[in-house]
């Protein structure tokens, strides 16, 4: 049986890989992600890339870390989520995403009252994405709990040697 901090690392490397996933899906490129402790032995995972892109994509690319690591808990993301910091972090700058989105449709067509559809939109999209890509997140989830941090050429290579189905850095 996994310890508490066993099990927290790899809640943590999951919700990473699914972030790393869900930013290739979308044709980004990320520089680095970690799960490393930090200094005082705290763990904080983190992927390093660009924040540019379409607002829907990247609300997807935020949420992806708390389905993915729901998924792997077998647990609802959004019924009952196990609840880590880096989950509302996520959440909120999903919520970013989707106001920016929101006031842009406003700007552009007037009125906008579409929040909770586009809501309910990225979360479904983005339990797709964690579906549909599953065995990859799988693979980056374990290659980050063995090594802690993967550079972008090492995921590419990782996924291209154990899922060569998976369109690791390719433009979709």
């Amino acid at each position: 049986m996994e310890t508490a901090p066993e099990l927290f690392r790899k809640h943590m490397a999951y919700h990473e890989a699914g972030h790393v996933i869900a930013d290739l899906a979308f044709g980004y490129r990320f520089t680095v992600v970690n799960i490393r402790p930090d200094e005082s032995g705290e763990y904080e995972g983190t992927v390093y890339g660009s924040t540019r892109g379409r607002a829907r994509d990247l609300a997807v690319v935020q949420l992806a870390g708390i389905v993915a690591s729901a998924k792997m808990a077998k647990s609802d993301p959004w019924e009952n989520p196990p609840q880590f910091d880096d989950d509302h972090a996520d959440i909120a700058t999903a919520g970013n995403f989707i106001d920016n989105w929101v006031a842009f449709l406003a700007r552009t067509y007037g009125e906008s009252s579409f929040k909770e559809q586009l809501w309910d939109e990225i979360r479904n999209h983005t339990r797709l994405l964690v579906d549909q890509n599953w065995d990859a997140i799988e693979v980056i989830g374990s290659a980050l709990l063995e090594k802690e941090t993967l550079s972008y050429d090492d995921v590419i290579r990782i996924l291209k040697d154990r899922r060569p189905d998976f369109p690791a850095g390719e433009k979709p």
